[in-house]
């Protein structure tokens, strides 16, 4: 483990952060996962996201959504269903010209119940065409509490005793971690958005009364999870992205737990299933597989490799990862083109805050074309810090590099067991490009027959056979 996810660990525990109860609500494990997150950010790594900014446009904008949700994917006008999805909102077009939810439509194809499919917006915006059907969406839930908070609508009140805990968290979090994080005003935002939605989810779940919930990203749930624990729904998560055991939206070490958490946990594999401390019975964090990179593994077998490297970009650590990558292609022993893969997030700002990609010999990828996979079976080599993709990379068997900065900790298991090497520097990167790595077990990190597992857990989750 990382020694500032230790420090947090230590300081959370000290502090007694678990033990605050507001509203009936333990609230720190509401808050704990965006705190490490901005802690992460302030020393370099995390993952940066792009945000909506208050601006006259982006409130018409809402409004319209708002207004259109009314007559248009309404979910309360949804019928029953056995199995209700919350999908990830980030969808990407295949070649198929449709736009996929890469978590839930592969399984929406391959299952047999009937299913009501809901979608947040993202960055205000619906993606389509779609595949999926029973997709409904949740602007009128989402922005109509919104609207509520705005008007002042059942504000919360934390109390002096729960404030002054928070804000003496507050300050000793900056004196130690050097990291402003205002935990009152968090709180009191987690809390006004659970009152203004909570009715609201659950009117909603006895409209479509489902056996079942699945959902996609459950750290960012926690008022919908709440609201199919009220309703006694249970739910599933499907894993979209790494797990390991300092990742504060999973990890719940020792007396740590999370009173609202998925009942159940569905991760691509035994390696995800394994030495995490997940806040449930060990039983129910079930291995199933990837479908949706089972499929693309099938669809692209035949391509031919080409003499390529791919950088993997992400967030925060984009700055040293593309000047990497600028090196590495200037490099008098390099004998592979270089490709950058942006992250989605870093579509509309890298040129200005990685200006050094635009002149460098290189090819950068800042759209969803070509897609992801595609670049890995055109691809010899990788090279990433902390993201998902390195894992699939390696399924695609791609000789994989690791860069040695914060957040690369994630990936150092694939260097302790041969399958990636890490590497701090081009001259190093280049000089081991070619040699030999120990093989990746594939089924180990991504459990095989990945869409039939999950249908098959689903059907036993929501009968309860």
């Amino acid at each position: 483990m990382s020694s500032l996810a230790s420090e947090f660990e230590s300081f959370e525990l000290q502090h007694d952060l678990f033990d605050i109860v507001i509203d009936d609500v333990p609230i720190w494990e509401r808050l704990r996962f965006n705190v490490f997150r901005k802690i992460e950010q302030e020393h370099g790594s995390g993952q940066a996201h792009t945000g909506i900014e208050r601006t006259p446009r982006n409130y018409l904008r809402v409004g319209e959504l708002l207004v259109k949700n009314v007559f248009r994917r309404n979910p309360f006008l949804s019928d029953e269903a056995d199995v209700l999805y919350l999908g990830h909102q980030r969808r990407k077009k295949r070649a198929d010209g449709l736009w996929w939810d890469i978590y839930c439509d592969p399984i929406h194809r391959a299952c047999d119940h009937e299913y009501i499919h809901l979608e947040r917006p993202h960055l205000l915006t619906h993606f389509g065409p779609t595949p999926t059907s029973g997709l409904k969406y949740l602007d009128l839930i989402e922005f109509g509490g919104a609207l509520q908070r705005s008007l002042g609508v059942r504000e919360p009140r934390i109390e002096a005793a729960e404030r002054a805990k928070l804000e003496a968290a507050g300050s000793d979090l900056h004196d130690q971690f050097g990291a402003t994080v205002d935990l009152v005003s968090m709180a009191n935002e987690a809390l006004h958005t659970r009152r203004t939605t909570l009715g609201l989810y659950r009117r909603l779940l006895r409209r479509i009364e489902p056996e079942l919930v699945v959902v996609v990203v459950s750290y960012f749930r926690d008022t919908f999870i709440e609201a199919c624990q009220r309703e006694s729904i249970p739910v599933a998560e499907l894993q979209h992205g790494l797990i390991f055991d300092h990742h504060f939206g999973y990890s719940y070490r020792g007396s740590r737990t999370k009173r609202v958490f998925p009942d159940y946990v569905l991760t691509f594999g035994d390696y995800w299933s394994q030495g995490i401390e997940y806040p449930i019975p060990d039983d129910h964090v079930i291995s199933v597989g990837y479908p949706y990179l089972e499929e693309a593994i099938r669809e692209y077998e035949t391509g031919a490799s080409t003499n390529q490297i791919l950088f993997i970009s992400q967030g925060t650590i984009g700055e040293d990862l593309s000047r990497l990558a600028v090196e590495v292609a200037s490099h008098p022993d390099m004998g592979y083109d270089v490709v950058y893969k942006l992250h989605p997030g870093e579509y509309e700002r890298w040129t200005e805050e990685y200006p050094w990609l635009a002149d460098a010999d290189l090819e950068v990828i800042d759209s969803s074309e070509p897609q992801l996979y595609s670049l890995f079976a055109e691809s010899a080599a990788q090279v990433g810090v902390g993201s998902t993709a390195v894992f699939e990379g390696l399924a695609f068997d791609l000789e994989t590099y690791i860069y040695d900065r914060p957040g690369s900790e994630a990936l150092a298991p694939l260097a302790q067991n041969g399958a990636a090497r890490m590497v701090s520097s081009a001259d190093e990167l280049v000089s081991s490009l070619g040699e030999e790595t120990e093989p990746f077990d594939r089924e180990y990190y991504f459990e095989p027959g990945a869409a039939e597992n999950v249908c098959a857990v689903i059907d036993r989750l929501r009968t309860g056979e």
